[in-house]
């Protein structure tokens, strides 16, 4: 009987021994999982962390160029009259087409344009062997003009002009700010 239970001892104590190591082996296991489960989490936090980061910077600069774009409107829209004129005279030289046109101009403008700027108008039109005859806004133009020669029109409001050239001025200001 001594020698059974001696035999069932020892086979219980070979099987606990194996049965720790199965269970050492699997907490190893089960630790490499969970450290690299950690690992995964924390690269993943820094990741998210660093695109918040960096979206956060990206969204800060275009609010910044945005504003840029907008003073440089308004500070255009807000010139005294004989700058303003003189501007709205260049760009009306750049944009101006042979035959007969018409320019339309908002109210406001209109209200404070210079004695001598519709001579000015007419001659640079007659230059390019054309007329051009200025009426009051239609389709609420604000600051700039309309040009209409037929069926073609040129929008050369202020804020058309920039919103045509927004994405140039963007990279332009980015370069000039962020460089």
């Amino acid at each position: 009987a001594d020698a059974i239970l001696k035999e069932a001892d020892d086979f219980c104590n070979a099987q606990m021994e194996e049965a720790k190591i199965e269970i050492e082996k699997e907490i190893k296991g089960f630790e490499k999982k969970s450290l690299a489960s950690r690992k995964l989490y924390k690269e993943k936090t820094k990741s998210s962390a660093g695109f918040r980061e960096r979206n956060a910077i990206l969204n800060n600069k275009q609010k910044c160029i945005n504003d840029v774009i907008e003073s440089a409107i308004c500070k255009i829209e807000n010139l005294d009259a004989t700058e303003y004129f003189d501007f709205l005279e260049k760009l009306f030289n750049k944009n101006v087409q042979s035959g007969t046109g018409v320019m339309y101009i908002s109210t406001s403008d209109k209200d404070r344009m210079p004695e001598d700027f519709v001579k000015k108008i007419e001659k640079i039109a007659k230059e390019k062997n054309g007329s051009i005859t200025i009426e009051d806004s239609r389709d609420n133009v604000e600051n700039g003009f309309v040009l209409v020669y037929g069926d073609i029109e040129e929008n050369c409001q202020i804020k058309a002009l920039f919103n045509g050239q927004l994405d140039r001025l963007k990279d332009i200001a980015n370069r000039e700010l962020f460089g």
